[in-house]
């Protein structure tokens, strides 16, 4: 198993809400995660790409078409890109009080966590709960899931786009700081009780333990074969982490959707929904359209 030091680096903040795939207005499963936008004027072509923060490099390198159109924007935009010292990581170090973690563990979890994150890039004694349940939930997924190959970079996919980016020297965005996206993981359990908390976490590092249950792997096998109905004229379920985000990032692309090549990496579940960014796009007047990730 990777030890959890290795994946802590980004907080898991990659909500996906309910099940991947169901019915949209057409009831037509896309095999893809790549959109094509066209601004209203019809002068500016951008992409929209949908992400899963559990996957990497050895995905993302498959992908011949969602490589070729990064490549060729001349702006990323992706969920965050920390300043040196606002990662979540910093975030997480700098707090001064420690967390009571006998509220939220038993002893035996609380010896087992003490000893898997002793090298952990983030302090354990400042983590949150939620912070920590995310955080193992990733580990789990990854590892039991089998998302990432052997050599693959300490990067979640979102991670990966922006330093390829970076690497090409073009200008990347990151539509939220870590400590918008901390206070978002926060407020989503806001009012959980402590033996809650304690219930949950005890039973993730059970199945972290035991090697995990593959049963749970559904996503990301769908996410692997790249087949989705997008559901797009579904409400949203979740207004903290889907519809609030949304229109806030959407203020935030629209003019440089309008005016630059853009290739947009964030959240597959952000582009699904009535709340989602290709039904929010669409309903400003841009034309966006499925193409092939692959070729």
């Amino acid at each position: 198993m990777k030890k959890f030091a290795s994946i802590l680096l980004a907080i898991f903040l990659g909500f996906i809400a309910g099940r991947l795939a169901a019915s949209n207005r057409q009831g037509e499963v896309l095999h893809t995660l790549l959109f094509r936008v066209i601004s209203p004027d019809g002068s500016v072509e951008s992409y929209l790409f949908g992400t899963h923060h559990a996957f990497s490099r050895s995905f993302f390198d498959t992908l011949k078409n969602a490589n070729d159109k990064l490549m060729a924007a001349d702006i990323v935009i992706t969920e965050s890109d920390p300043a040196p010292g606002h990662t979540a990581n910093d975030i997480v170090n700098a707090r001064t009080a420690d967390t009571q973690w006998s509220k939220y563990l038993t002893k035996a979890d609380l010896a087992y966590l003490r000893e898997h994150l002793q090298n952990s890039p983030a302090n354990f004694e400042k983590l949150r709960p939620e912070e920590l349940h995310a955080a193992l939930n990733r580990e789990y997924t990854v590892n039991t899931c089998n998302t990432r190959s052997a050599a693959d970079p300490n990067l979640s996919i979102d991670e990966y786009i922006g330093f390829l980016a970076k690497q090409s020297g073009k200008r990347v965005i990151g539509l939220e700081t870590a400590e918008e996206q901390l206070e978002l993981i926060r407020k989503d359990i806001e009012g959980m009780p402590p033996k809650v908390h304690k219930k949950r976490l005890s039973r993730l590092i059970q199945l972290i333990k035991s090697g995990g249950d593959t049963q749970s792997c559904e996503a990301t096998s769908m996410y692997r074969e790249m087949a989705f109905d997008y559901r797009l004229t579904e409400p949203c379920r979740n207004s903290l982490m889907l519809t609030d985000r949304n229109a806030r990032w959407l203020e935030k692309i629209v003019g440089d959707l309008q005016s630059s090549s853009c290739f947009v990496a964030v959240g597959l579940s952000h582009l699904q929904f009535e709340c989602g960014l290709i039904s929010q796009l669409r309903e400003r007047g841009f034309v966006v359209t499925p193409v092939s990730t692959i070729e």
